[in-house]
């Protein structure tokens, strides 16, 4: 009786509130609520966002994921997918079946869809995008614990990240690629936890979550799914007995199985057996919905006229191509380090880590995130996609760059020079100005053709030009 007394008065004495562990998710919740896409922009919703919330309308009044016909939704044809006569977004189906059930009850609550459009549309990029962006920033500093910093440095290392990483510019518009990259993260908290564990074994049901997150992330975000190979792979090398190894990736497994399996149910009546796509768009383009995008009224560029001579295409030409895609990609008007440079910290620190004394599963780990990232650049490229699409920055790859700036962790570990840590501040400073520019209007519905971080500043000093945010391209994008 006095154990357990001791027990209780033990338990009740620790505090269940770290103010340093809420201080960053609670200024994500401080800067992203009064820029939510409803408040800013209520009617220039992107056609990827309308056709989510579309979905969603359609699961909660009629229990399909076929689009209502009448409603005022535009999309271009590659983004919707017509069988037996109904028309169903190409999106895959997780996101929309999870923000049902909150949409569900708001029409229970006397909130009908169609009449409270704006309201739908806040509720849902509410839970849907901010929810889970201020939770990843509580996770990062869970996961500083890995490099074994003080409290206010895992603090700040966490809302550096979401700042500099730009996850926070798409906390405020509803998205795939914010939740999916929370998922990503809570995958790897996960097994973060159980290898920082006292007795691993007994905490290797974690795993088991481990893989249902992996698995929710590539449902909604399907090239998720390189990470959530290489975290199996990963947890190989966790420091515990082979048997319990085996039992860790069998469980990976299983948690990956249930969202899977419900993916696919619901994708089979649209894609067939394939059950979806890595990149949505690139299969289906045959479409009778009516079309007001710019991508739909932009005119077909390099027709051949019947004076040319069409050769087959150099080899040279082709890789040409690729290159300028990739630099694009890394260094272009979209590019991930002309818009978050500070992210050369975070590869500074995988680099440490696979340099110095760091325990395998850390190394797996670290490794898994640079190589996850090299992949989804290279899927991407390998169809060269169309940057008007990548919306600020490139939202295509915020999948992974909250993950990769984690590991700067490590580089803060270290001794570094007055002008290193200069250099770092400065990176930070600039990342996270343009991440709170793009926070401005990360998805207008014509996207970008500059570089996004001037061309928001132009629309945020001058207003928007309402012609090219409907979808005008011929319009100019500022007065």
């Amino acid at each position: 009786m006095s154990s357990l007394r001791e027990y209780l008065r033990d338990y009740f004495s620790r505090p269940f509130v770290r103010p340093w562990a809420l201080s960053a998710p609670i200024i994500v919740l401080l800067i992203c609520l009064p820029m939510l896409r409803p408040l800013r922009h209520p009617t220039d919703l992107s056609d990827d966002e309308s056709l989510r919330l579309a979905t969603i309308h359609a699961l909660v009044e009629r229990g399909t994921l076929a689009i209502d016909p009448t409603l005022p939704v535009a999309a271009t044809e590659n983004q919707v997918i017509v069988v037996d006569g109904k028309i169903y977004a190409d999106q895959t189906p997780m996101m929309a079946l999870l923000l049902s059930g909150p949409a569900w009850v708001m029409t229970r609550l006397g909130w009908p869809l169609h009449e409270n459009a704006s309201l739908v549309a806040f509720v849902m990029t509410l839970l849907g995008a901010t929810l889970p962006v201020a939770l990843a920033a509580g996770l990062f500093y869970r996961m500083g614990r890995l490099f074994e910093l003080p409290r206010t440095w895992r603090a700040g290392l966490a809302a550096a990240i979401v700042f500099g990483s730009g996850l926070i510019t798409y906390a405020v518009v509803l998205n795939p690629h914010a939740p999916a990259a929370v998922l990503v993260l809570c995958a790897a908290a996960c097994l973060i936890h159980v290898s920082l564990s006292k007795l691993p074994k007994r905490g290797v049901g974690w795993i088991l979550l481990a893989g249902i997150c992996a698995a929710l992330a590539a449902t909604i975000d399907p090239p998720a799914g390189i990470i959530a190979i290489l975290f199996f792979i990963a947890i190989a090398t966790l420091r515990m007995p082979i048997g319990y190894r085996v039992l860790g990736m069998l469980l990976f497994i299983v948690g990956l199985a249930g969202p899977i399996a419900v993916h696919v149910a619901y994708s089979q009546p649209i894609y067939g057996a394939f059950g979806g796509e890595i990149i949505p768009g690139w299969r289906h383009a045959d479409a009778t919905l009516a079309t007001h995008s710019s991508l739909a009224q932009m005119p077909i560029l390099g027709e051949p006229d019947a004076d040319d001579i069409i050769g087959r295409p150099s080899r040279w030409i082709a890789i040409g191509g690729y290159a300028q895609w990739l630099f694009e990609a890394l260094a272009g008007q979209h590019g991930i380090f002309s818009h978050f440079p500070v992210l050369l910290i975070g590869i500074l620190g995988i680099a440490a880590v696979m340099h110095r004394h760091w325990p395998m599963f850390v190394k797996a780990l670290a490794a898994a995130s640079a190589i996850g990232a090299v992949a989804i650049i290279s899927l991407y490229a390998a169809v060269r996609s169309d940057w008007r699409e990548a919306m600020f920055a490139t939202r295509w790859f915020i999948l992974f760059l909250p993950l990769l700036m984690f590991w700067s962790g490590a580089w803060l570990r270290r001794s570094h020079s007055r002008s290193s840590w200069a250099l770092a501040g400065t990176l930070l400073a600039f990342s996270i100005f343009v991440a709170i520019i793009g926070m401005t209007e990360p998805y207008p519905p014509a996207g970008y053709d500059r570089y996004t971080a001037r061309q928001a500043m132009e629309r945020l000093w001058n207003g928007p030009d309402h012609d090219a945010l409907a979808g005008n391209p011929t319009a100019p994008v500022s007065r």
